[in-house]
């Protein structure tokens, strides 16, 4: 038996019509074209160029990295232990900069890493202590005449710094993290070829709602400063019950703290999203639903460490051999690399708007070209039942009555190291449908499985 079941209209009569078990699609409101606002991630790259082969970037749709040398040990510990284990670092960044650049997608540096906060603790130094910032200017100017030098600002994001309300990537004060980023911030832009550079913060870890005061302080000084980032950037990668670990809740919240402290909107960047055990393919998918709904980027979290860091797509690829070696290059696909291959490669054309449910745990994202109708769906790894409705038929060129033949497809798997080469066929089921308006239910008896229908138009 299938995770996923269909059931002819008959019985969807007898499912009660609820917002906690209903997502919609919308044919007759269009989104815009697709851009595939998902498909990138952070680390993932081998600092080895063209270890990875082409296809595996071209057809997942790669579109955003993000990396600045982390967990390398000598010699390439970042600045704090000195300059020639700065141009390590520096190294791998270049070279993870023009792997992306060569597929056309946009680079976030990672400036924290290359200084080396792997490598630091209470007792070093960190920038501005004891009110001397020295050290650090001369840091940001060598990076940035260093990337100057090597051509590397053309789709380059200058992230201030990551993370600092983790104490490992921050063992300072709050105050002394906002006057690192005011400083960073005017030193990038006294500097007229970096106004190709788009900046991005606070890349706080927890999230934009009242109350943080990480938030609150930091969006009340860059007011006052001029300060204000191209990217407004955080990170989603709570437990998967939080209410706040919600695109659906931060959009509000930010949205709402922005109004608050007379600040514009910017482009949202989600640099790190879904924890570990949301990568998974139904977890994909619940995903790409929520930051194409809202129109942001999002960045694959990577949870891994040492060399795989720097391997393996965060997940989204693994190793024929086993065990896995970096220098291998017997790439294959993890389960979640076919959710976002189909997400890029049959996903195309117009966007529609969407809901999920209101229970939160079930999502939906659709689009619609010149001859198909396809929906993407996920649960945010639980089971349970629920409906899709899918409403204005008839603007696809459809009548408003009548049935149409939906193709399902399976994406299974639910380790990161387990091999699948392809979505399974799980068959056509005709539906009938009224009022310009299909609804058919999912019964879904796993955690991990996602879903793809396609219909005619």
């Amino acid at each position: 038996m299938h995770s996923l079941r269909v059931l002819a209209p008959l019985l969807v009569a007898g499912l009660a019509i609820a917002d906690n078990i209903t997502a919609t699609v919308n044919l007759g409101v269009s989104k815009g074209s697709t851009s595939h606002w998902a498909s990138g991630f952070i680390y993932g790259i081998p600092d080895t160029p063209n270890q990875i082969s082409d296809q595996w970037y071209t057809q997942m749709g790669f579109r955003y990295g993000r990396a600045g040398g982390a967990q390398l040990d000598a010699p390439a510990r970042g600045w704090i232990w000195g300059l020639q284990e700065y141009k390590g670092r520096l190294a791998s960044t270049l070279s993870n900069y023009q792997t992306c650049r060569k597929y056309g997608a946009d680079f976030i540096i990672l400036p924290h890493d290359i200084w080396g906060t792997d490598h630091a603790n209470f007792s070093t130094v960190w920038p501005g202590d004891g009110g001397d910032w020295s050290d650090y200017d001369l840091f940001v100017r060598t990076l940035m005449a260093d990337l100057k030098a090597h051509d590397a600002l053309e789709g380059l994001v200058w992230d201030i710094w990551n993370e600092p309300d983790i104490e490992v990537f921050w063992v300072r004060s709050q105050q002394q993290w906002i006057d690192l980023y005011i400083r960073t911030h005017k030193i990038l832009r006294e500097d007229a070829a970096f106004d190709q550079v788009q900046l991005s913060g606070p890349t706080l870890a927890y999230r934009p709602v009242s109350g943080n005061t990480w938030w609150a302080n930091w969006l009340a000084q860059i007011a006052g400063n001029d300060t204000i980032p191209e990217q407004y950037a955080y990170h989603l990668e709570g437990e998967t019950g939080d209410w706040d670990n919600d695109l659906q809740n931060t959009n509000g919240t930010l949205t709402a703290l922005l109004k608050s402290y007379g600040l514009p909107e910017r482009q949202i960047n989600i640099n790190e999203y879904a924890n570990s055990a949301e990568q998974i393919p139904a977890g994909a998918a619940w995903w790409i639903s929520r930051l194409e709904r809202y129109d942001a980027f999002g960045l694959r979290g990577n949870w891994l460490s040492g060399w795989n860091l720097h391997d393996l797509f965060a997940n989204l690829l693994t190793k024929s051999s086993e065990p896995l070696d970096y220098n291998a290059t017997d790439y294959a696909s993890a389960p979640e690399y076919q959710v976002y291959k189909y997400y890029n490669l049959n996903m195309t054309g117009k966007r529609v708007e969407t809901s999920g449910t209101g229970d939160r745990l079930f999502d939906v994202y659709a689009t619609v070209d010149s001859d198909k109708v396809r929906i993407l769906s996920g649960a945010r790894i639980t089971t349970g039942n629920w409906q899709i409705t899918v409403h204005s038929i008839s603007s696809v060129g459809l009548p408003s009555k009548g049935s149409v033949d939906i193709q399902t497809w399976g994406f299974a798997g639910t380790s990161v190291y387990e091999t699948v080469d392809a979505p399974s066929d799980r068959g056509i089921v005709s539906h009938a449908y009224s009022g310009d308006t299909l609804t058919f239910p999912i019964y879904q008896t796993d955690a991990s499985t996602a879903w793809a229908f396609e219909f005619s138009r």
